[in-house]
């Protein structure tokens, strides 16, 4: 199937987010963006190309200073730094690079996580910078913090690794199929595991094993996965491994829906998935007065309001052809509350108190 032209009444739903929650700017930014920049050069993230080492750190400095605008200091730097370094696995996946050399990679970053010094001679420079940016990452954050954060990226790494299996067999994925790949792949639930140590919490294992406080965090991540999916939409379209996205997913299980009903079955899909976070959230916070756990939510809104944020100063999605501009509205454009039919994530509305 081919990508027609997009009309600019669809543009402008792609790039048109309900985001009720409050958006902050790290008060570290300017400096944040230096220093990463510094940082990807040292290492050589481009590996040759100039550009794509700015591209890369400019990228992860300017998501980090939108998404985590309490991490400020030498953690907040490590964490930019991270970040920049976080785009190569997120290119590779859908770089078109056979697969076996997608999971070599993966593996060795997972592994990496959970003993940094494994390979003291690499030469990657991928290696080297992962290597170094995780022992000092380690270094600022307690162990319940690190392992929390490790966690999330090796879940992050091992998704993304399944999407560019995907990816190379070809295969279409329906929405329900789709949706179980994305949390993981798109690196947004992997986000929910630095708000330990973004916020300087520990969030209790009582409160972190509790199925809302995970439907929350699910759902107000995978909103911002798919928010992803829409301003990055007229980016990837033209690149040459085509991606999977929601829009393809809808059609997928509905032939002879056009494109731009696919777009807004999707934005409804998320803004439903976004509703029930905010559900969620009004419920936990009104049954337990827990500082943690309120700063913990604290943290997830900051990460899905950040984003679209993000989306709209990053230099990587900003498309000099392309005249619109994101916006916010106040309204979702689906009010249902009923439980969306995908039974990857159904179960979430079974925590939605009345």
């Amino acid at each position: 199937m081919t990508r027609p032209d997009v009309p600019d009444s669809v543009i402008a739903q792609l790039l048109s987010f309900y985001s009720p929650l409050t958006a902050e700017i790290n008060p570290d930014a300017e400096r944040m963006r230096e220093r990463t920049l510094a940082w990807a050069q040292q290492f050589d993230l481009g590996e040759g190309d100039a550009r794509q080492t700015t591209m890369l750190a400019l990228t992860g400095a300017t998501l980090t200073a939108h998404i985590f605008p309490h991490a400020t200091g030498e953690l907040g730097q490590a964490i930019a730094d991270y970040n920049a370094w976080g785009w190569i696995p997120n290119d590779l996946s859908g770089s078109g690079r056979p697969v076996r050399h997608v999971i070599a990679s993966m593996g060795r970053w997972e592994h990496t996580f959970r003993s940094p010094h494994s390979w003291p001679d690499a030469t990657a420079p991928a290696d080297i910078a992962l290597r170094e940016v995780c022992l000092r990452l380690r270094s600022l954050m307690t162990p319940t913090q690190w392992e929390r954060f490790a966690a999330g990226q090796c879940q992050w790494l091992y998704q993304a690794a399944w999407e560019a299996s995907l990816l190379e067999q070809g295969a279409a994925l329906c929405v329900n199929d789709y949706l179980a790949m994305r949390i993981g792949s798109s690196g947004a639930y992997a986000a929910a595991a630095y708000v330990d140590a973004t916020e300087g919490i520990e969030l209790s294992e009582r409160q972190w094993a509790r199925p809302a406080v995970r439907a929350a965090a699910e759902a107000s991540m995978l909103a911002t996965a798919l928010d992803n999916d829409r301003y990055s939409y007229l980016r990837e379209r033209d690149l040459p491994v085509r991606k999977h996205n929601l829009f393809d997913a809808l059609r997928h299980d509905h032939p002879d829906r056009t494109f731009q009903q696919a777009v807004t079955d999707a934005i409804a899909i998320r803004d439903r998935m976004l509703t029930l976070y905010l559900q969620l959230r009004e419920n936990l916070l009104a049954e337990d007065d827990d500082d943690d756990l309120r700063r913990y939510l604290t943290g997830l809104d900051r990460i899905t309001s950040g984003n679209v944020n993000f989306a709209m100063t990053c230099a990587r999605y900003l498309l000099p052809d392309t005249p619109h501009t994101l916006t916010r509205v106040d309204k979702p454009s689906d009010p249902s509350t009923a439980p969306l039919p995908y039974p990857t994530i159904a179960w979430w509305w079974d925590h939605l108190k009345p």
